[in-house]
């Protein structure tokens, strides 16, 4: 955004949200397992047939990390708040209705709290070992219902991870991304205001959930911010986010890196989202957040309309439809 482009509207900020979420899921579902160096993606494609995990999606269908945000903001519409609850009841009708019980999108977590609550347990304890990056990828949404407000986003955000991901690390890797999301949605924010917000909620959300032994995630956002900014060439950049802070399945390394990235592209949401396909690793739910967060902060006029366009035929969603809704209850609708 440029020093004489007007500040999005809300409106704009939450449908780019969304967009870069859908977006940025949907390219990095094309991206590799491994590291640099690789045949850079630079436009939607389609994953390789062979693809382990997302083989035979077409381009610009997104995975389990924007069906199951968009889930959670089903939840949020329907009763204007972020409850625990709702979210789980949210997960098992969206997973019926798409038939992805036996789906390989479904994480680790996620699908060992299926297990539980198949077997009668609530959403407090399905949740208790959840510690992989499932909460953080489709937190996204709940970042927005409370613009600025990052005591309440804190709530929210572990609200939202408890059902599949109850424990301290998640919540606080989950807390971060909502926390920078809000802060962006509030308007008016610096990328350094967007980690401030997002260590805040790290350190939050530390005190919720179950205990876990993980590293701070905190510190470690700070440290994959100074290596996004160290004066090497930007695929040196890439290359120390993968080796040194991880682009993997732990909360706490996708949290890192996703807001890493968005400062690796200044705020750009269209480049974030390819600098994160492209560095390696989950590369979709990479792209996702850091798409999700870079959208909330340009809006949805940074996103070339071919590739909104192909996201919303081939997922068969109206995410301007979303975001009229959701940004109607955030300006004062039930719940507020």
């Amino acid at each position: 955004m440029s020093p004489e482009s007007p500040e999005p509207s809300l409106f704009q900020r939450v449908h780019g949200c969304l967009l870069g979420q859908a977006i940025g899921d949907a390219f990095g579902a094309a991206g590799h397992l491994g590291p640099l160096p690789q045949p850079p993606i630079l436009e939607l494609a389609a994953p390789a047939p062979d693809h382990p995990i997302h083989g035979g999606l077409v381009a610009g269908q997104y995975t389990d990390d924007t069906i199951f945000a968009l889930a959670i903001l089903d939840s949020i519409l329907e009763t204007g708040q972020v409850q625990a609850g709702a979210v789980a009841r949210s997960f098992q009708e969206t997973i019926q209705r798409l038939g992805l019980e036996e789906s390989s999108l479904i994480g680790p977590s996620t699908r060992a709290a299926i297990q539980a609550w198949n077997e009668g347990a609530d959403a407090e304890e399905a949740g208790r070992f959840g510690w992989t990056n499932g909460s953080v990828m489709r937190v996204a949404p709940v970042g927005l219902r409370y613009p600025g407000d990052l005591e309440r986003t804190v709530q929210a955000a572990a609200e939202s991870a408890r059902p599949t991901h109850n424990t301290n690390v998640a919540i606080a890797s989950a807390c971060a991304v909502a926390c920078a999301v809000s802060q962006a949605a509030a308007g008016h924010a610096s990328l350094d205001d967007l980690i401030d917000a997002a260590c805040f909620g790290a350190e939050e959300g530390l005190s919720l959930g179950h205990a876990f032994i993980a590293p701070s995630v905190s510190r470690r956002i700070r440290y994959a911010v100074s290596l996004a900014r160290a004066p090497k060439p930007v695929v040196e950049r890439q290359r120390d986010l993968y080796d040194l802070v991880g682009t993997g399945l732990p909360a706490y390394e996708m949290a890192a890196a996703a807001l890493a990235h968005v400062v690796l592209a200044d705020g750009d949401p269209v480049e974030a989202i390819r600098l994160a396909t492209n560095t390696g690793g989950d590369t979709d739910t990479t792209a996702a957040i850091a798409g999700a967060i870079a959208g909330a902060l340009q809006g949805s006029g940074a996103f070339p309309q071919a590739w909104v366009d192909q996201v919303e035929r081939a997922n068969q969603v109206d995410l301007a439809g979303y975001a009229r809704r959701y940004t109607t209850l955030i300006e004062g609708g039930v719940g507020s």
